[in-house]
């Protein structure tokens, strides 16, 4: 009997879309969280560590020059002194290095703390194309795997060529290992446990909305078997419709915040809008730090571009709160509908500001959810005044909605939607300037002008 229960009750979910919307939103939402972890966050910490190591490379160069006589800016033979020789063997202790190798600007090893390697030849192209065009080399390499010279590694490195450039011209370079096993180590630990902590959070979410999904669909189906028993007795069982509808309302809000969590799967046209809108905010973000008064703002705030570019993607979360024939319908919305559009705004705020204070509580600081809370509720603020929910104006809007006002006007101007035809790019452009001071921010939109061409790019790629 418990098994032909669940039977139904699955059944049903497969058969009610918007049950079955949250159940494959939220699988697709446990396969995305790990995907990004491994294809995004894991690879930045492998990137940090190099980085790292460069820097780190540079500066011992810079040591080991110091301390070296150059001929017209060129390492030589000449270059090394006695003096110099000990202040290289110093090095490799002061700075826990592995080995240093010198190079002439013709790929021999001048000097090397291994002798083995003393009058060698380097051909290899990344030296020849690379290093000797004044650019910086790194290589890991993991424990019995080759190195870049084709030697078998006996413990973790990070082998980093370092150029010597005298007036643009290339002298030489210094080839510097150092020993990363116990880094590498620390790195691999750290991630690892983080894949736990990820996988085991993402389990218990899938397990909660099952729970959630279950006890939902149980409520429907007794509601429905009750309906069917009507007719039979009509006094008792409208007591049993009364206290289904109280159990139903009361599982029903439970439910509405796994549907902001499936807001960007509510709308079957937001997919390549939403990639399309990361990619402008993108472009404007990065021309205003570099070209604009709020250069220092962003600049200021840690990796702020792409912290605005991946929170603009959650801009329209509060259409979830609105009905799919609304946001779909190809005719003009009356003006109750489009107050109750307007209010996805103001739902999206709420929801992200939870979302946000949730993460304040475990870690004391805000989240990107504070940007996308901001990016959510104010991205219709207008310049001048005139726009919802608040009626901002100026630079009381936060910028991160400025940025994502303008690309989402973009994107809607020159895209099709089911209430009109796409516009072409010059006169979406049209459109925006004459909007400059009064819809958009002045300096947005001339990020916009400066970046028009790969709006084009971007709005033709991802149609």
């Amino acid at each position: 009997m418990q098994r032909k229960k669940i039977l139904i009750i699955a059944a049903k979910i497969l058969r009610t879309p918007w049950l079955s919307s949250i159940l494959f939103g939220c699988l697709a939402i446990a396969i995305l969280l790990p995907s990004y972890s491994t294809f995004f966050v894991m690879p930045l910490f492998v990137d940090q560590l190099a980085d790292d190591t460069k820097d780190h490379a540079s500066r011992v160069a810079i040591h080991l020059l110091s301390g070296l006589s150059l001929s017209d800016g060129q390492l030589t033979k000449g270059s090394f002194s006695k003096k110099a020789i000990r202040d290289i063997r110093r090095s490799i202790e002061d700075f826990k290095l592995e080995k240093i190798n010198a190079f002439s600007r013709s790929g021999e090893v001048l000097y090397s703390t291994d002798e083995h390697d003393i009058g060698k030849i380097n051909k290899n192209a990344y030296f020849t194309e690379i290093v000797a065009k004044g650019k910086q080399y790194l290589q890991i390499v993991e424990k019995n795997m080759k190195t870049a010279e084709n030697r078998l590694a006996d413990r973790d490195l990070a082998e980093v060529y370092i150029p010597v450039m005298h007036k643009n011209v290339f002298g030489g370079a210094f080839e510097i290992y150092y020993d990363i096993t116990e880094r590498k180590h620390k790195l691999d630990k750290l991630l690892r446990h983080s894949s736990i902590v990820l996988y085991t959070t993402t389990t218990i979410f899938l397990l909660s909305v099952a729970i959630m999904l279950f006890k939902i669909t149980e409520s429907i189906v007794r509601r429905e078997e009750a309906e069917k028993k009507l007719a039979e007795s009509h006094s008792h069982l409208e007591r049993l419709v009364a206290e289904q509808i109280h159990e139903i309302t009361v599982t029903q809000r439970t439910s509405v915040e796994a549907l902001v969590i499936l807001a960007e799967y509510y709308d079957p046209d937001t997919g390549k809008h939403l990639v399309r809108i990361r990619q402008y905010v993108e472009l404007l973000a990065t021309w205003l730090k570099g070209h604009s008064p709020y250069s220092g703002y962003i600049s200021g705030k840690a990796d702020y571009v792409n912290e605005v570019k991946f929170a603009s993607i959650l801009h329209d979360i509060g259409k979830v709160a609105i009905k799919r024939e609304i946001l779909t319908r190809p005719g003009k919305l009356t003006a109750e509908e489009f107050d109750l559009v307007k209010k996805h705004t103001l739902v999206a705020g709420e929801v992200l500001g939870k979302a946000n204070a949730v993460f304040v509580d475990s870690f004391g600081k805000d989240s990107y959810l504070a940007l996308a809370r901001d990016i959510a509720l104010y991205h219709h603020e207008k310049w001048n005044g005139s726009g919802y929910p608040y009626g901002l104006k100026g630079e009381s809007i936060p910028l991160s909605a400025r940025i994502v006002a303008l690309a989402d006007v973009y994107d809607a101007l020159v895209s099709t939607r089911p209430y009109k035809s796409p516009l072409s790019h010059n006169e979406a452009i049209n459109i925006i300037m004459k909007e400059k001071g009064e819809h958009f921010d002045p300096y947005v939109v001339e990020a916009f002008l400066a970046q028009s061409d790969r709006f084009y790019e971007i709005s033709h790629h991802l149609a």
